[in-house]
């Protein structure tokens, strides 16, 4: 008999519970305690969010909520999973011939079958961590890729992660539907049945076919290595095959140490794939979704989680149900990568009123206290741009400031969102406090210098320069 991992009830799904106690389940009693447990946690962001899209995924193919606002308001209305009609969806899927083994031989679950013409060797089962160095320059200095096995709870999770977050590479390896990975986000409910719940949208907000090809489990259909593919449905796509992986176990079942992973298939319009869980951005020249960038920092970039247009879908539809809570719990979830390289992982936990979704005079407001942060940061940047003055401490005094506009921004956001507010009027005061502010910065910096005569002219000079700067703003804002 060979290996064999039921991912059904082996434990796999990464879980913390009410008392906060962490814990491996099967993926039916997790969803049998969804009610009772706190919400899905790793130590990687990027396998964490894996693990809730796969969930939401299952969910919506086996529950099938039609309306956004009924279905899904009904189904927190519920308050817990109805597992009666989870196994009717078992049943089916395997009257279809469908295995939700791991280590199936003909059809492993969320893998493709071994062929030999694509599956010529196999790799360290850790090619799946892209938080490990690949390629021969990194493997010279380190070692672990070769050492490194996972349990088959691991393994699955490293494939999932594998799948949502691929970059384009070299040798023709395909990003996902997504291009290269977006900000990925979630509504963290009060327990971890709404946040699965709020994860979902309903089918009829849905523009693809929903499940014409069906989710990648119940297709029968060989994925081929670099295949172009100009067309998808909603559940193929949100767990979409840009990689060829077939996990390898040993002989006992509970070690994976080596894996099959080639091309998968190559999806050539991402610019028509709308994910329910990302942010886009508007421009002259199209929409695009949101990536993690440098210079695309949180806060600066606000209305993209504000605008019904940009805004996340499961976002836009939490707005129309009918609930309690005035504050939405929204966490993103990303990685900041540079063509196929992996630079940082991240996890955002934000709160925004539900109020501030859609509302376009808070937009405005946020839109353009953002502008006037970065005109003043800007100008606080070049009036420190001396010989004398590194551009370390210039840069550490521009991300002070900004620091302080965060905090403030944050402050204000359920004010901007009460209707009559007074927006015109306390734009004025918190630009006043950012001028203060940026002036305190560059008289810190110059402070702290010790500068020589002509340098000390030439900063005084500067420093008029940033106060004409104030006085422009204010004169602009006063038109």
């Amino acid at each position: 008999m060979g290996a064999s991992f039921d991912i059904l009830r082996k434990p796999w799904v990464p879980a913390v519970d009410a008392a906060g106690q962490t814990m491996e389940l099967g993926l039916l009693e997790t969803l049998e305690r969804a009610h009772e447990l706190q919400a899905i946690q790793t130590a990687s962001p990027m396998e964490e969010y894996s693990v809730y899209r796969f969930l939401i995924v299952f969910l919506m193919d086996a529950l099938r909520p039609e309306d956004g606002e009924e279905d899904i308001g009904g189904l927190l209305e519920a308050e817990q999973f109805d597992m009666e009609a989870i196994q009717d969806y078992l049943t089916q899927c395997r009257k279809e011939g469908v295995s939700f083994d791991l280590f199936d031989v003909e059809r492993p679950f969320l893998q493709t079958a071994y062929v030999e013409a694509w599956d010529r060797e196999a790799k360290p089962v850790s090619t799946l961590d892209y938080t490990i160095p690949n390629g021969n320059n990194h493997i010279h200095f380190d070692h672990r890729r070769n050492e490194i096995s996972y349990t088959p709870g691991k393994a699955l999770r490293m494939l999932l992660t594998a799948q949502n977050f691929c970059t384009a590479e070299a040798q023709g390896y395909p990003s996902n539907v997504n291009g290269a990975p977006p900000w990925f986000a979630l509504i963290q409910g009060e327990n971890l049945f709404q946040t699965l719940v709020l994860g979902m949208i309903g089918t009829d907000e849905i523009l693809l076919p929903f499940d014409e090809p069906p989710v990648l489990w119940r297709n029968k259909k060989e994925i081929t290595a670099k295949q172009e593919v100009a067309k998808t449905s909603w559940l193929y796509g949100m767990l979409f095959p840009a990689r060829r992986i077939h996990l390898l176990p040993d002989e006992t079942g509970e070690r994976v140490s080596e894996v099959y992973l080639s091309q998968g298939l190559n999806y050539v319009v991402t610019n028509v794939w709308k994910d329910p869980h990302v942010p886009y951005r508007t421009t002259d020249k199209g929409r695009f979704n949101w990536k993690p960038n440098d210079d695309e920092t949180i806060w600066r970039n606000l209305t993209y989680l504000l605008d019904e247009k940009d805004t996340p879908q499961i976002v836009e539809q939490r707005k129309h149900l009918n609930l309690d809570e005035e504050t939405i719990h929204l966490v993103l979830y990303g990685v900041q990568t540079n063509k196929a390289s992996y630079l940082r992982q991240q996890r955002h936990d934000l709160r925004l009123p539900v109020q501030l979704i859609g509302n376009e005079p808070a937009e405005r407001f946020i839109h353009r206290y953002i502008e006037r942060a970065e005109q003043l940061g800007e100008a606080l940047y070049r009036s420190l741009n001396q010989e004398e003055i590194s551009k370390e401490t210039r840069v550490e005094a521009q991300q002070r400031f900004y620091g302080v506009c965060e905090q403030i921004l944050w402050a204000l956001l359920d004010t901007i969102s009460q209707p009559g507010a007074d927006l015109n009027e306390l734009f004025q005061q918190k630009r006043e406090e950012m001028i203060r502010e940026v002036l305190a910065q560059a008289d810190r910096v110059l402070e702290d210098q010790t500068l020589r005569g002509r340098t000390i002219l030439t900063s005084g000079e500067k420093w008029k320069s940033l106060w004409k700067e104030c006085e422009k703003i204010r004169k602009e804002d006063a038109r």
